[in-house]
């Protein structure tokens, strides 16, 4: 049916579009550009082999050269580099529209400018704005780097626009101005496409083994709401200057299902998506179809799998776009997929969001390309063709924000917070996504409570609100099931990202209009503090803020000798908490301190006396040993994370457990994803250049053990999220799994037959909690009666309340509750141990659990663990059962990572022995 009213609407808006002479002028300006088009190469040409050609790939600095190319040529293109990336490569990009509408960008673009904010327009202005302006169709491939045929495709697509002659064309150019970014992840592009060709005619494979972002590998397209990647922020300017109103995101999926996927999205959407521009994802998607159909390809879907729900895959709907996905099956790189039985790929059943089956039993790079120009083409033809519609509706949508009247009215942020530092970065990623901040300049009440002057205002209706909304308030995710009564429906990502939660930071929602006395803030900085004038002593600087880190690794850069307070003291009226740092106050720490207090807004005191309480005096140059790992995208953030805390690490190479590691690492951090079998198996060195990917070749046996002599000797071993197992199994930890854990999904193995085995969950659900004193007896119950737990218990991605034990050391300056990110970990409990000591440093509380997304079975971890301590032999072992440092995003947590790195390696100290510490 959508299709349907797609094409009526078609056939009837282009017979509409017809004006006279329109043929005879499109004849005159066909023939006065063929001679500037027959002067270009096409892609084939310039590239030596078609692009999509099997067992070749089109190389980055040959595309930005081929792009140069084409605007050196023609008048339709403009050539610019808006960026380099984080490892300093170029970012290229085109700019493609009819001559007139490029001589006039400046214009075009204040006109986008202009409907983006349209507050104070009148719709008599707002109209002519729109009639005079053209909509910016904003077209970019390759975030993921193996994902090879969109690159390929968007050449392709540069060429048909630069040279094409047709009624089509002309329309796209005269009523569009499209921007294409080749790559969002160019480095990514040169480690594939560099391997490819570096592996042909070797036995090793041709597959890139590792990350293909430094930092985040596939995630780097997960990354849209807190923007810490080069790339990202690049991705920002170009949307902050076109104004596009339309981004189409060109992805590759796996090989097993339909040959290419349109939308519309999945539920569920994020409620606040504007509902038109739902409906413009779902009409785009399927003039997409339309036109794959009529070119005769098979294997066509849309509306299953990909879901409209997390901010962090989709920024471009809070700026008044609908964002365009498609996802078309890849194969191996540039090798075909071939079907081992000669039966056709992919399903074979039709259904009404995938009526024609894909017929044949090869699938090469080529029919890929072609998918994906043919997508391209449709996408921007059907923007060109309903330009002012689309101008209209970007309008319309940024209106109805700057509009709002209902609930709530702001978000504010009070100013006195625990942590500073982390207010002022979640300001600043506010500000970056063009949010809108004031600063009340005097007292004020609102909602029934009193704030201080200098407190900050996020008003809910502005131009890009719908971000605010989404980021500052808590999610309440629907529950979905697979069918009624069964399993849970799977999230495409996360279902819970309120950014305070992340932050550590207060956020009061207020539904009501107050009056207040506000003043805009131009930049956001961190609020600076006084550093004290006293010329001897000590600073001191409290633990509630994760910026302390910050202020630890320049100490430890510098040989500054630093000690933590195990116990809080008052000095001068003020109390300091258990784990302030103190160092002396020398020409050394000075600037260090300044820092602290003017970049971070951290307040620094000082004394001349040191208080009489033990305390912890920190290793000088704690060497951090960071297992990363190959292709483990938790590695990766982790080094992110280090590279900003310029923390003293080194990425655990397998040649170090030849030597002594107690000479080389106090600290081993272990990522989520780190199991036995990479440790010790690692990558297989037969199938990788050993001389190349040595690093992350395995242990062995032996291996694996001198990691537990390391412990029992001393060493500090951090173990986060799925990686506490490995830690488990390495040193037998007392401690237990209590949450149930899913088999294999098997309604995702083909299965049909959901009548016959749906799951009766709450038919047993007593059984189990009667079980549940015993694991043992729950896991039986679970093995016997129950075909999918998720009926259970599941948490694919949400804020979970924790209850934190501040007089810990690995919980040092954490308020005594504050939501942790969970997505499928696990909760853990104590079993009695007489050679390990174990203390729990954070658990779940025994109501009130979900704080943000979704989570079935809340029952299952009421008083259960989450971050445990041990004693293990000389050494330190901490388990992380939840992501603390998930995708750099759950900044408040980072805090436990960090005070567990560097208490580890650390030296008690009485009371009495804090200056000879300091000295």
């Amino acid at each position: 049916m959508m299709i349907l009213i797609m094409l009526a609407l078609s056939n009837r808006r282009a017979a509409r579009i017809k004006r006279a002479g329109f043929i005879a002028a499109l004849c005159l300006w066909t023939s006065a550009v063929l001679g500037a088009a027959s002067s270009l190469p096409n892609p084939e040409t310039f590239f030596g082999f078609k692009p999509g050609a099997t067992g070749e790939l089109v190389k980055y600095p040959e595309v930005l050269r081929y792009l140069q190319t084409l605007a050196d040529g023609s008048d339709r293109v403009i050539y610019e580099e808006p960026g380099t990336t984080t490892e300093g490569n170029t970012f290229g990009m085109i700019v493609v529209s009819s001559p007139e509408n490029l001589a006039n960008l400046d214009r075009l673009l204040e006109i986008n400018q202009r409907l983006a904010d349209p507050r104070g327009l009148d719709e008599t202005e707002a109209q002519a704005l729109i009639a005079e302006g053209k909509p910016v169709y904003f077209l970019y491939a390759t975030i993921h780097s193996t994902e090879v045929c969109n690159i390929a495709s968007v050449t392709e697509v540069a060429y048909e626009l630069t040279t094409g002659t047709s009624e089509d064309i002309a329309e796209i150019l005269d009523e569009s101005v499209v921007v294409i970014l080749p790559s969002q992840n160019p480095d990514g592009q040169f480690h594939v496409v560099n391997h490819w060709y570096e592996t042909k005619d070797t036995p090793y494979q041709r597959v890139y083994p590792d990350l293909y972002h430094k930092y985040t590998g596939h995630d780097d397209n997960r990354d849209w709401f807190m923007f810490t990647q080069k790339e990202t922020r690049v991705n920002l300017g170009i949307q902050a200057r076109f104004r596009p109103v339309i981004t189409h995101d060109m992805h590759q999926m796996g090989n097993n299902g339909a040959r290419i996927w349109v939308p519309p999205f999945d539920d569920p959407f994020d409620p606040n998506m504007h509902q038109l521009l739902k409906i413009e994802q779902a009409t785009v998607g399927q003039a997409m179809a339309e036109a794959l159909f009529a070119a005769g390809k098979e294997g066509v879907t849309w509306g299953e799998r990909f879901d409209g729900w997390t901010p962090a895959r989709q920024f471009m709907i809070y700026k008044g776009q609908p964002r365009i996905l498609t996802e078309i099956a890849r194969s191996n790189l540039a090798d075909p997929q071939v079907s081992k039985d000669g039966s056709p790929l992919g399903p074979q059943e039709t259904r009404r969001d995938f009526p024609v089956a894909y017929s044949s039993d090869t699938w090469t790079l080529q029919d890929q390309v072609d998918y994906g120009v043919i997508v391209a083409m449709a996408g921007i033809k059907h923007v060109a063709r309903y330009s002012k519609e689309f101008l209209t509706n970007f309008y319309t949508v940024q209106k109805s924000w700057t509009e709002r009247t209902d609930g709530p009215f702001a978000f504010v942020v009070p100013a006195d917070q625990r942590d500073p530092y982390a207010t002022y970065e979640m300001l600043e990623i506010l500000e970056v996504a063009e949010l809108e901040i004031d600063q009340a300049t005097a007292a004020f009440s609102a909602g029934g409570k009193d704030y201080a002057a200098g407190s900050w205002v996020i008003k809910v209706a502005q131009p890009y609100g719908a971000f605010a909304k989404t980021m500052l308030e808590q999610q309440e995710y629907p529950h979905l099931t697979e069918f009624p009564g069964g399993p849970p429906k799977r999230p495409y990502d996360a279902t819970g990202h309120t950014l305070w939660m992340l932050m550590g930071v207060e956020v009061d929602t207020i539904d009501e209009a107050f009056d207040v006395a506000l003043e805009r803030v131009e930049s956001v900085a961190a609020a600076p503090k006084t550093l004290p004038s006293l010329n001897r002593g000590y600073y001191l600087v409290g633990p509630e803020s994760y910026g302390l880190f910050k202020v630890v690794a320049q100490l430890q850069s510098h040989g500054v000798p630093a000690v933590r307070i195990q116990e809080a003291v008052t000095l001068d009226g003020k109390t300091w908490a258990p784990g302030t740092l103190i160092a002396p106050i020398t020409a050394a720490t000075r600037p260090i301190m300044a820092m602290a207090a003017t970049d971070l807004g951290l307040p620094v005191g000082a004394t001349a006396e040191l208080p009489e309480v033990p305390g912890f005096a920190l290793k000088p140059g704690t060497r951090v040993g960071l297992y990363r790992s190959a292709n483990l995208m938790p590695g990766g953030w982790l080094m992110w994370i280090f590279d900003q805390y310029e923390v003293n690490y080194e990425v655990v190479k397998a040649s170090d457990f030849d030597g002594d590691l107690s000479a080389r690492y106090d600290v081993i951090v272990m990522p989520a994803g780190l199991s036995k079998q990479r440790l010790v198996k690692g990558l297989d060195q037969e199938k990788n250049d050993p001389a190349v990917w040595g690093w992350a070749a395995g242990i062995g046996e032996e291996g694996w053990d001198k990691l537990q002599d390391w412990v029992h000797d001393g060493g500090t071993l951090l173990a986060i999220g799925s990686a506490v197992e490995t830690a488990r199994e390495l040193l037998d930890l007392p401690i237990e799994k209590v949450l149930p854990e899913p088999p294999e999904r098997w309604w995702e193995s083909g299965s049909s037959d959901a009548d016959a085995k749906m799951v009766k969950a709450s038919a047993i659900d007593e059984k189990l909690k009667a079980t549940f004193m015993s694991p043992t007896s729950l896991l039986t119950t679970l093995r016997e009666e129950v075909a999918d737990p998720t009926t259970l218990f599941y948490c694919p991605g949400a804020l979970l309340d924790n209850l934190f034990d501040p007089s810990n050391p690995v919980a040092w300056g954490m308020p005594e509750e504050w939501p942790v990110f969970f997505m499928r970990n696990q909760a853990y409990r104590l079993r009695p141990s007489f050679g390990v000591k174990a203390s729990v440093v954070s658990k779940y509380p025994e109501q009130d659990v979900l704080q943000s997304g979704w989570l079935l079975g809340e029952d299952y971890l009421h008083d259960q663990a989450n971050v445990v301590s041990f004693t293990v032999g000389d050494g330190m072992v901490v388990t992380f059962a939840t992501q603390v440092d998930f995708r750099a995003q759950a900044r408040a947590t980072t805090k436990l990572l960090f005070n567990a790195m560097y208490h580890g390696p650390s030296t008690a100290i009485a009371s009495d022995g804090l200056a000879a510490a300091l000295q």
